[in-house]
């Protein structure tokens, strides 16, 4: 992606609510007690920094050299226990958590991503993926924004959404994956979705 997204990702994850909604997905679990929490895709590394000041031993990985730079400099100017690294979706060690936030819908196959994902998720472990909604429209943006949505970067939100609108990835296509049970969480009015899935122990 290069040094540009990762700027622009950087300025999307200073916005109050994208740091909120992601906030909000990342509270479904548990706090972490040291557990191993794996994020795919991190970009700058925001979820990676919230799990680990719930006491989660996160790692960051991304494929974009510039992302993982990037989030390593947020991180050490928040003194975050998480780690980052360059690497891709496959043939990572399994974690108690794997994250995906707004990666499955920019994947050639988001299925079969999903499915690598879940490869990574340690048996009664949780795969947490946050996405985009048919919702996530500009019109919708505006209507949130106009409707006073608090914080800043709201002018985010727009171009957020118009880079994802028609693209939202269904969670349906989580039904494919083995042993899991799934429950769906809205964020952000409805624009947004986190997907809560847990693998059973069998």
């Amino acid at each position: 992606m290069g040094m540009f997204s990762a700027r622009l990702f950087t300025w999307l994850q200073r916005a109050d609510f994208y740091r909120d909604l992601h906030n909000e997905a990342v509270e479904q679990l548990p706090v972490g007690d040291g557990a191993a929490w794996l994020d795919i895709g991190c970009g700058p590394g925001l979820v990676a920094r919230l799990v680990s000041r719930r006491g989660y031993q996160a790692v960051g990985i991304d494929s974009d050299p510039h992302m993982v730079r990037a989030a390593e400099a947020i991180a050490r100017r928040e003194r975050s226990s998480a780690r980052f690294m360059v690497g891709g979706m496959r043939g990572q060690p399994r974690a108690d958590v794997v994250s995906a936030a707004s990666l499955l819908a920019v994947l050639g196959d988001p299925g079969d991503g999903l499915r690598v994902l879940w490869e990574s998720v340690k048996p009664g472990g949780t795969l947490l993926v946050v996405e985009p909604t048919p919702e996530m429209t500009v019109r919708n943006a505006n209507a949130i924004i106009g409707n006073g949505l608090p914080g800043r970067g709201k002018n985010l939100l727009r171009l957020w959404a118009f880079a994802r609108q028609g693209r939202a990835v269904p969670p349906g296509i989580a039904a494919s994956l083995p042993a899991g049970s799934m429950h769906l969480v809205p964020l952000l009015n409805g624009l947004a979705q986190a997907w809560v899935i847990r693998k059973l122990c069998i």
